[in-house]
């Protein structure tokens, strides 16, 4: 059986620029004159353009990924395009036999997926000037994106993802990679805390498939709008989970670089409005939020370790992490349960 950290540690496909330009013209008819790397954890993404200056984004999932979870992450592409065609989402491309994903086998012998995806642009929402209005605005399309994957249903919907944080305590072992003796202290108290008061209480939650990852490197604004939201990307992280998980992530980014509290709350609270929680999944909303960034530590501290080549973009989220575990941490249970508590009241 692979181990967690097994799956953690496959290391991405590799393809040249040439061969990019051949499985272009050969899976989708498609003439490509530039290729550009773009930066990716677990898989190859690539961004080409022909001559005429229209652009797509090729992904290459992970040789080690199930094919199966490759399929439910198209699938639920398209779903959105049906379901939601205003939503600000990449388009799946078919290719010239009408398929969704295409199966191949890399220049190092392992088999692999490939997709290609429409070009979003903008400005990544990490180097954009941010404000309470672009919170608010990226809350109610967030919600929208919740609300549009609530009839979604794959087969593949329920495959084990290291970045669900609903399995958090699976977990543990990799805790020696958090940097720091102070952080590793209060994540493992949130490891106990997890296992003793979320996970009783997790399955009686609502749950569905969730976006789940929506850090600020996923979202696109308008250079000349930034309040506007027109993107969110990378749908490789989806996953079937407790609904309140998918605000608990996004939430655990809305602290910005120094764990503001305010910030948060905003965003939560905005969220709330456009889809109101449950009693339950208020109560648990900020272990949860606990819950994924602990997920950030361990995970990319466990995979700087085994890429140190690639640590920059894989540590990009993990000092904000730790900013705002410290700022949760900074106040009791109860404490952060009033916190939320008084967000809900003045979503209601």
């Amino acid at each position: 059986m692979t181990t967690d950290s097994e799956i953690l540690s496959a290391s991405p496909p590799r393809i040249d620029p040439d061969e990019a330009c051949d499985l272009a013209l050969r899976h989708y008819g498609l003439r490509v004159e530039t290729v550009k790397p773009l930066a990716s954890e677990r898989d190859q993404n690539l961004l080409l353009a022909d001559g005429e200056g229209r652009r797509w984004v090729m992904k290459l999932a992970n040789p080690d990924e199930n094919r199966l979870l490759t399929d439910f992450q198209a699938a639920a592409m398209c779903h959105l395009e049906a379901e939601e065609p205003g939503l600000p989402v990449p388009r799946l491309r078919r290719s010239l036999a009408g398929s969704k994903v295409c199966e191949l086998q890399l220049p190092d012998g392992r088999e692999t997926s490939l997709r290609l995806l429409s070009w979003l642009e903008g400005v990544p929402l990490i180097d954009a000037p941010h404000s309470t209005a672009q919170r608010r605005a990226l809350a109610r399309v967030h919600a929208r994106l919740c609300t549009a994957f609530a009839g979604f249903a794959h087969p593949g919907q329920d495959q084990y993802l290291q970045w669900d944080s609903s399995k958090l305590h699976r977990m543990r072992n990799l805790l020696p990679h958090v940097a720091g003796e102070e952080m590793r202290r209060l994540v493992a108290t949130v490891l106990d805390d997890f296992s003793r008061v979320a996970l009783p209480v997790l399955p009686g939650l609502r749950r569905q498939v969730i976006y789940n990852d929506l850090n600020f490197h996923n979202v696109l604004v308008d250079a000349r709008e930034p309040d506007r939201i027109v993107g969110i990307i990378d749908f490789g992280d989806i996953v079937t989970a407790p609904l309140v998980n998918d605000l608990a992530v996004a939430a655990s980014y809305q602290f910005g670089p120094n764990g503001n509290r305010v910030e948060a709350g905003e965003f939560i609270a905005a969220w709330m409005r456009e889809l109101p929680l449950t009693g339950a999944e208020v109560a648990l909303l900020p272990l949860l939020i606990e819950a994924r960034l602990t997920l950030t530590l361990i995970i990319t501290g466990y995979r700087a370790s085994r890429y140190p080549e690639n640590a920059p973009y894989i540590l990009r989220n993990n000092a904000p992490a730790r900013a705002a575990l410290a700022e949760m941490r900074s106040l009791s249970a109860m404490q952060n349960a009033e916190w939320i508590s008084s967000l809900a009241k003045e979503a209601a």
